[in-house]
């Protein structure tokens, strides 16, 4: 039966029942409207606090809908798209969510994410910037310094040409390739459930979906090129014993011989149950498993054959998680990352020594060298021993990065950032060595087939993986001297001292600023600030250890007490100079009564043209003073004399006459008691034939 309803006014329909029609129509309708939107929101609550993102985002999409502004929803669904690696999509979302009120200052953060994820770098570095207006608490120069360094490395590539691995390769993930010279084979990881194509599997594992992504659980594949293998060239299941695990197997390392495996499991956490509040505002409580990873071991037999794989001994799914292991070249040390207690941050990378029995030692922390407050993973031991691992805590350029360090188990060189156009804006990670000059790495940049996707690597030139050849990062902080607070909006000037290029920046609230600088190169910089005593510093970034070179600057407030002028020698070690400060150069020596530059002279006059040129817009009072012999006029004349030559000769050394006053003082300031008509040896009457250089300012 078809029934409808008219709410239209007919002619037998007076203008009031009209009306109440109308009214109870719309009650309706609203009802329902809001029962249906409070329904959406609460499933989507349910599976996003199981972690569940894939299905919770579709919920919120339908719920946001019909509430569009939603902040719950907003906030959840960019996370869901984080979470998921759907960069633009979270982006979206994130960009609208801060322009409501009553955002938290960590949706900030995650926008600045996404828009470097996205690669805008100029974009991610000011929201950055306002995050951390709203959370001045953590500090997250790593990231903004990321922004800069990844404009630098995209106009500078390291020598690699890379290739997408099309035919490995699908819309899903795939990711993690390892090569087996035994075998002539590719190992990698994905979740395409490959076991559909031309029937090369023993049906090990099931069709089910992975929440956080509906895709299939990744398993681990091969493809090889050996003419006795029944699969030649053909992509099929690695091994049926050990993909029969529920959930996500792979990656795997061999060891040297090829003949054992390590690999990272989920664990199936069928005993491990958790509750949680959904977090609407019913408060309900749902139940949901809790899945950590593990290692395993499998070891070949005769016949070729993967034996059943044993757990790693310090498995413990319970309390954390341990995967992505990695051997050393002797295979004395098993690399794993982990978020185990007792960690630097999120995940580390950890180790194990293999003791005289054959076991595993106890678990151990590569270190801070290495490790940081964010995370870092699947780690990679080289052939020549060194370590490649992804981070997201050193700077980079997106998520997480490639690095690679020397060393070994908590003895670290600094981790140094692969560049372009091994790194992207995107997670880059597992980069493995296949020889001296190829290998894979994977990557979810933009332009691939799929979320993930297995490239191979060639190297066309030398690589620059060594410090003097990377680009470095210039963290510059003005802090005020009394209080040692960061100094918001202070105006700094930079110049490279060897090509004469200058910018001019604003400092944070942080009292911050960052740019990217050439190594082992020179620079001035001054530091002015409305009510502060002007400050110059200069600096040579040959001296830098990190990818990152911070630079403090205090500054003196006017409000308070003028700042005692300090007195320096030529070859001293100089920090922060400030206006009034001097150099005193007492081993300028002038002949009795004469007012040349002699030899010796010119050459501590040298040090002083360096000075001039490390701090290029200083401008100076070089004074000259004599003995008390001789009239006080002519004492006079003779220092006015002496330091406009010092002048002149600085000139001739290529110094800008216009920053410099000469002024002769005479025997007016004697540094000691040979006044007129008190004896005293030749050596103390030239003690005070000297040349002073006072600061005027900068």
């Amino acid at each position: 039966m078809n029934t409808e309803l008219h709410i239209f006014p007919s002619k037998r329909t007076g203008l009031k029942q009209f009306l109440v029609l109308v009214f109870l129509f719309l009650s309706i309708s609203i009802g329902s409207f809001a029962q249906e939107v409070k329904g959406l929101v609460a499933t989507a609550n349910e599976a996003f606090t199981k972690y569940e993102y894939a299905t919770a985002a579709k919920l919120y999409e339908k719920a946001l809908l019909k509430n569009t502004n939603d902040t719950l929803i907003l906030s959840r669904l960019a996370f869901c798209y984080k979470e998921m690696n759907e960069y633009e999509a979270s982006e979206k979302y994130y960009n609208k969510l801060i322009t409501l009120p009553g955002t938290n200052p960590q949706e900030w953060l995650y926008f600045g994410d996404m828009l470097k994820s996205n690669a805008k770098y100029a974009a991610a570095k000011e929201i950055y910037q306002q995050y951390q207006q709203r959370n001045g608490k953590e500090d997250i120069s790593y990231k903004m310094a990321g922004c800069d360094s990844a404009l630098y490395w995209i106009s500078h590539p390291d020598g690699y040409s890379i290739e997408n691995m099309a035919y490995l390769n699908t819309a899903k993930s795939d990711w993690g390739a390892v090569y087996n010279p035994v075998t002539n084979s590719v190992v990698f990881v994905s979740d395409s459930l490959r076991n559909t194509q031309k029937n090369f599997f023993q049906k090990t594992f099931s069709d089910a979906l992975y929440g956080r992504t509906d895709n299939s659980f990744q398993k681990i594949y091969g493809i090889s090129n050996a003419p006795n293998d029944a699969f030649n060239n053909q992509i099929h299941e690695f091994d049926p014993t050990i993909n029969a695990f529920a959930y996500h197997t792979g990656p795997v390392v061999f060891s040297s011989n090829y003949d054992s495996i390590y690999f990272t499991v989920t664990y199936d956490g069928s005993d491990i149950k958790t509750k949680d509040k959904v977090g609407d505002k019913n408060k309900k409580t749902v139940a949901y498993t809790t899945r950590r990873l593990e290692l395993f071991l499998s070891t070949q037999n005769k016949a070729g054959q993967w034996n059943a794989p044993v757990p790693f001994t310090y498995n413990n799914p319970a309390a954390y998680s341990v995967g992505h292991a990695a051997l050393s070249t002797d295979g004395r040390v098993l690399y794993f990352t982990s978020d185990m207690p007792g960690g630097v941050g999120g995940l580390d990378i950890w180790y194990c020594e293999r003791l005289i029995t054959g076991n595993w030692g106890l678990p151990k922390n590569c270190g801070t060298t290495l490790n940081t407050k964010d995370d870092e993973a699947f780690p990679v031991v080289a052939p020549s021993g060194n370590l490649f691992f992804a981070s997201k805590g050193h700077v980079g350029m997106g998520g997480y990065d490639l690095f690679v360090a020397s060393g070994e188990k908590n003895n670290w060189t600094t981790p140094i950032n692969m560049g372009f156009p091994l790194n992207s804006s995107g997670d880059d990670f597992y980069y493995v060595a296949k020889d001296d000059t190829s290998g894979f790495f994977a990557s979810n940049r933009k332009g691939g087939l799929g979320n993930d996707d297995i490239y191979q690597f060639i190297t066309t030139g030398q690589p620059a993986v060594s410090r003097s050849n990377r680009p470095l990062v210039l963290e510059t902080t003005v802090i005020d001297n009394a209080t040692k607070d960061p100094i918001n909006d202070a105006s700094l000037a930079f110049l490279n001292t060897n090509t004469d290029r200058k910018w001019e920046q604003k400092t944070n609230t942080d009292g911050k600023t960052w740019h990217e600088v050439d190594n082992a190169t020179p620079f001035a910089i001054t530091a002015n600030k409305k009510g502060y005593y002007s400050s110059i510093i200069a600096i040579n970034t040959k001296n830098a250890t990190t990818d990152t070179m911070r630079v403090i600057i205090p500054l003196d407030n006017q409000a308070g007490n003028k700042p005692t002028p300090r007195i320096y020698r030529l070859t001293d070690a100089l920090t922060t100079l400030h206006e009034g400060d001097k150099f005193r150069i007492n081993n300028i020596h002038y002949d009795f009564d004469k007012d040349n530059i002699r030899r010796d002279a010119a050459k501590i006059l040298d040090t002083l043209v360096d000075i001039l040129k490390q701090y290029p817009s200083m401008v100076i009072e070089l004074s000259s003073h004599t003995d008390s012999r001789g009239s006080d006029e002519y004492n006079f004349n003779l220092a006015d004399r002496r330091a406009k030559s010092a002048v002149a000769y600085l000139v001739s050394r290529g110094i800008d006459k216009r920053r410099m006053l000469a002024k002769g003082y005479g025997e007016m300031m004697l540094l000691n008691g040979c006044s007129n008509g008190v004896p005293c040896t030749e050596e103390e009457h030239q003690a005070n034939r000297r040349t002073e250089v006072r600061i005027l300012k900068f």
